[in-house]
């Protein structure tokens, strides 16, 4: 009886043994095949549900919701941000986007989030600091409607000051900076002052140069300059005062200031007739400085007028030589005639204004005939190039121009401190800039060309002009630069969206190809499986029906024992008869009974024999891998369908992307085509205002050049004249030399200084 039942152990013993590695076939394939890497797009897939927070301690649902005020919040301090690391296009189209949205427009706040007056400031600010002037002057109108008292105010009111003293509106400019505000009032006090100089209002303007210098900083030192070029305008009697503050100021600074300082106290000391002093100052500005040329010219009359006829000589005619794109380079070679006919030398004066007269002659006729078309190409190309706004501004040819940066008032400090809340007294505005003619001369030349007569540029219209309408239409073509610049930034955005889209659906299209290498694989693998699989469920099926034949044998032979022995104990039990009793007669029924529990058992366990061969671990994993690679194969093929189904969809929508441009790239392309043709309309109007000043001051330089002309044929003749006197008191019996003392003086050409 061992001998069956060692051999059931033994064959369960190789079956467990198998089947671990059989179990790691199923439980290796890729999670791929037993889970789809997306569902089928053919309908939208729904919102995704709000994830919801459940405490651990009172297990209460706590379901979050937009805090649209602090996203608000966010953006305008991401816009800050993007101004503040000179990111302006970036910072102009976060806030145009803010602006269009609901919340903004509302007004809604909570405390201690940034809301439409922020949003306001920041947009009013960018619009400054790019020269968007109308822009800016919308939203600044905006935000005094929206907040009138409100903390940028000040700022606000300040930028407005500026902007229309470059438009020429001075009156307003004396009414904004009388309102108290919170900029800075060295700046503010110094363009006040400089509006009353240009409103005859002397008065005001000391009272707002001195404020100006009370307040320290930067522009004290430009308004102290200012007050005494004021001075020496309005009061002849306080010239040598100014004088006095103008050596002082140009002793204790250094740079193109100074430089500047320096020329103003040559020109005032000349005109007090301090003509050594005049030259000496003049002398102390080098000759690479950009007030070189007027310093030049200054100590050349200085000279002059001081009795240095030689040294005056000298620097005149390198005034005319250096500086030929000045007015007064003609003015110069006359002097210099001048001087050499007053020192007697009548043929070479005679020569030298012949020359002179030709030179003007051709010149003149020269700008005449290339006049118009001159003027046309060099309008266009002046504005072209961009270089028209720092080169037609008041009193240019002089080189005397101060200019504030673009981002006078709103400097980059000033609108963090305004934003934040806090003084803004530290934040000061930037230094003015010193604008020369030399600069103004190389910047015509390398935008027109050479053959442009770049003294057109320097001369004096015959009627004057306020700055408004030009600083108005200058502006308007640097707004649709930036609008054109936005546009081209908006477009780019959307352009790299859809290339981020074409390489984001060419990944997509990769996986999917991988998944389906990976999938053919895995059909590799499961038919392997089902192979072994296979081959396992006939090693079970002999297993069982060998373990089932050996359980039945056992079942058989434990009834026969049974039977025998109830038979041999009945047939003991018949032959005692009478004599069993006692202890006898229990053992025997006692041995009856255990045999028929055994045969009880063994008709009990063949009833659940095949039951515990169905329970058994080996048969029941056995189904179990059954099932599982059942469901291993249904696995697969659902997701070969949705790789397909999505390899389509994505082969289809990349299709489309690269082979058109999406809406909003076509609708960011309408746009640049919308703000190029703005910018067009913007430059002609712009061109036909250059033109038109162009034309002017080249009718201006004609009439110069015409008297100036006029002049050299007059000294011509005065030299003939004089060398024939000349020649006649060397002859016999001719005039005395004293005539000839006299008459050089008496027949000069009076200076037009």
């Amino acid at each position: 009886m061992d001998e069956p039942r060692d051999n059931a152990v033994l064959t369960f013993a190789r079956v467990l043994r198998t089947l671990p590695a059989f179990a790691a076939v199923i439980l290796v394939l890729p999670l791929v095949a037993q889970q789809p890497t997306a569902a089928p797009p053919a309908s939208p897939p729904p919102a995704a549900p709000v994830p919801v927070v459940t405490s651990s301690v009172s297990q209460v649902p706590v379901q979050p919701s937009p805090d649209q005020p602090r996203g608000l919040d966010a953006e305008l301090r991401m816009a800050l941000f993007d101004i503040t690391m000179d990111h302006p296009l970036s910072a102009l189209d976060r806030l145009e986007w803010l602006r269009s949205s609901p919340l903004a427009g509302g007004g809604a706040v909570e405390p201690g989030m940034r809301a439409q007056e922020d949003l306001l400031f920041l947009l009013a600010e960018s619009y400054y600091r790019l020269g968007m002037r109308e822009s800016f002057r919308k939203a600044a109108a905006t935000l005094d409607s929206a907040a009138p008292s409100g903390r940028y105010a000040g700022v606000i009111a300040a930028q407005r000051m500026l902007d229309a003293y470059s438009r020429g509106d001075y009156a307003r400019v004396r009414t904004l900076a009388g309102a108290k505000t919170a900029g800075d009032r060295g700046l503010i006090s110094l363009v006040a002052g400089l509006a009353s100089v240009q409103s005859k209002d002397f008065a005001g303007a000391h009272a707002a140069f001195a404020q100006a210098q009370q307040s320290g900083g930067d522009f004290s030192v430009y308004a102290q300059y200012m007050d005494a070029l004021a001075t020496v305008t309005s009061d002849s009697s306080k010239r040598a005062t100014a004088l006095a503050t103008l050596q002082m100021l140009s002793e204790n600074n250094r740079g193109a200031f100074a430089e500047q300082v320096r020329l103003s106290a040559a020109q005032t000391a000349l005109g007090v007739g301090q003509y050594a002093a005049a030259a000496s100052l003049a002398d102390g500005v080098p000759e690479s400085s950009g007030a070189g040329a007027q310093a030049l010219l200054t100590k050349a009359w200085a000279l002059y007028r001081g009795g240095n006829a030689a040294g005056a000589a000298t620097a005149f005619r390198e005034f005319a030589s250096r500086y030929p794109y000045l007015p007064a380079r003609d003015e110069a070679r006359l002097m210099a005639g001048q001087i050499m006919l007053e020192s007697g030398k009548s043929d070479s004066a005679e020569k030298y204004f012949q020359s002179v007269a030709d030179s003007i002659g051709g010149e003149l006729t020269a700008l005449q005939s290339r006049a118009t078309t001159a003027m046309a190409d060099a309008s266009r190309a002046l504005v072209t190039a961009r270089v028209a706004g720092g080169v037609f501004v008041a009193n240019a040819a002089p080189g005397k121009v101060i200019a504030l940066p673009d981002d006078a008032g709103a400097e980059k400090r000033r609108i963090a401190a305004a934003f934040a809340g806090t003084a803004d007294s530290a934040s000061a505005s930037s230094a003015p800039q010193l604008l020369y003619s030399i600069g103004m001369a190389e910047r015509v030349d390398s935008a027109a060309g050479a053959g442009f007569p770049t003294r057109v540029v320097f001369a004096p219209r015959l009627d004057a002009q306020t700055p408004g309408a030009y600083a108005d239409r200058t502006q308007a073509v640097l707004a649709t630069d930036i609008r054109l610049a936005l546009a081209s930034f908006r477009l780019q955005e959307q352009i790299d969206a859809q290339k981020t889209k074409i390489a984001a659906l060419e990944n997509l299209q990769r996986l999917i190809f991988e998944g389906d290498s990976g999938l053919a694989e895995n059909a590799k693998q499961i038919a392997a499986t089902q192979d072994s699989l296979e081959h396992m469920k006939g090693v079970l099926e002999n297993t069982r029906e060998k373990v089932r034949a050996t359980l039945r044998t056992q079942i058989t032979a434990t009834r026969q024992v049974a039977a025998e022995n109830i038979r041999l104990l009945d047939s003991t039990k018949a032959s005692l008869g009478a004599n069993a009793k006692g202890p006898e007669l229990d053992a025997l029924t006692m041995e009856q009974r255990t045999a028929g529990v055994y045969s009880a058992i063994a008709d009990d366990v063949e009833r659940g024999l095949e039951a515990a061969l169905d329970h058994h671990p080996a048969f029941v994993l056995r189904d179990s891998l059954v099932a599982r690679l059942a469901h291993a194969h249904a696995l697969h093929d659902t997701t070969a369908a949705v790789l397909s189904d999505d390899s389509l969809i994505v082969a289809n929508e990349l299709a489309t992307q690269r082979g058109k441009e999406s809406n909003a790239v076509l609708a960011m392309r309408t746009e640049v085509g919308a703000a190029t043709s703005q910018r067009a309309v913007a430059e002609g109007a712009l061109v036909a205002l250059v033109d038109e000043e162009l034309r002017a001051r080249a009718s201006g330089l004609v009439a110069q050049l015409s008297h100036d002309r006029e002049a050299a044929d007059y000294a011509t003749a005065s030299a003939a004249f004089f060398k024939a006197m000349d020649a006649s008191a060397s002859a016999p019996g001719g005039a005395t030399p004293a005539a000839t003392s006299t008459a050089p003086g008496g027949a000069s050409t009076p200076p037009r200084r």
